[in-house]
């Protein structure tokens, strides 16, 4: 009965072995199958991935956008979606411009921080059917704008280096007519005051331009900005918001866990080193 207590860790010992040897032998046959494939191929397949979610992919850049169809826009925009964001892992500065125009309220909003294992920045544009007074801002569900609505707008988003705020390195750039323009930089960890987006966006006319400008300078009176025809330029940097001590609490736990999670991502797909390559790799080795 003695070599029972031999033989069952030897057996244990030899399954390990045995399933990390094959596992081995499947990650270079899978390594090998990723790097087979053409840009091209790669593309159609993670946009094919992205698809679902909202978002397609950008080769050339390494990020992902989102689509003008993405589901998201059924959802509209509520206050309460940023404040249960932490909860969820999404760590950003945000900052909310309402203007009234066309009989309507409308609303331009800007994020930028730590979304899981992703760094990046959006800007959406919502409105009402009916103009609102301040204090329904933050109870009504806006909905994003039509097609005929959509401004162009232009987001260029950087990050700080650690020894110089005058030195940065760039994440992303897009420039398109939509609803809801996004980067996502998969795999990489950045506090939110670390980034910043140089953010432009043209309306359809100087009624408009000039009526969100005015709740611009209220908003953000300490913000630079430039008009140049229907364009305003700004740069997103530093949030005016203060936080609770309990809201920063629940902010520093969760960006704790978005590092966590995102060395693990990098470490569990180390062979590559394109956010969409680590992508195709995973979906290979663990399908679900």
């Amino acid at each position: 009965m003695d070599y029972i207590y031999l033989i069952i860790p030897a057996v244990l010992l030899l399954l390990a072995i045995i399933t990390a040897t094959i596992f081995h032998f499947r990650k270079k046959t899978i390594i090998k199958k990723v790097n087979a494939l053409t840009p091209l191929e790669k593309n159609e397949l993670l946009n094919n991935l992205a698809k679902p979610v909202g978002y397609r992919y950008d080769f050339s850049q390494d990020i992902f956008i989102a689509r003008l169809d993405a589901t998201q826009k059924n959802f509209g925009y509520t206050t309460l979606y940023d404040l249960s964001a932490p909860f969820f892992n999404m760590i950003f500065d945000y900052e909310t411009i309402y203007f009234n125009y066309g009989a309507r309220t409308w609303l331009v909003e800007m994020w930028k921080g730590q979304y899981g294992i992703n760094s990046g920045c959006e800007l959406g544009v919502y409105n009402t059917d009916r103009v609102l007074t301040p204090d329904q801002y933050n109870l009504t569900l806006f909905k994003a704008v039509d097609s005929k609505d959509m401004p162009n707008i232009s987001l260029k988003l950087n990050r700080h280096r650690k020894k110089s705020q005058c030195e940065y390195s760039k994440l992303g750039r897009v420039r398109q007519k939509h609803w809801w323009l996004t980067i996502f930089k998969m795999g990489s960890f950045t506090k939110p005051k670390e980034l910043f987006v140089n953010t432009s966006i043209t309306f359809k006319d100087y009624s408009m331009l000039y009526s969100f400008v005015d709740s611009f300078r209220k908003t953000l009176p300490d913000t630079p900005y430039k008009v140049s025809g229907l364009t305003i330029y700004f740069t997103f940097d530093n949030s005016h918001r203060k936080y609770s001590l309990f809201k920063r609490i629940v902010r520093s736990i969760a960006l704790f866990f978005c590092r966590v999670y995102c060395k693990w991502f990098n470490c569990i797909t180390r062979p590559f080193a394109k956010s969409g390559d680590k992508i195709l790799y995973l979906y290979y080795y663990l399908p679900f």
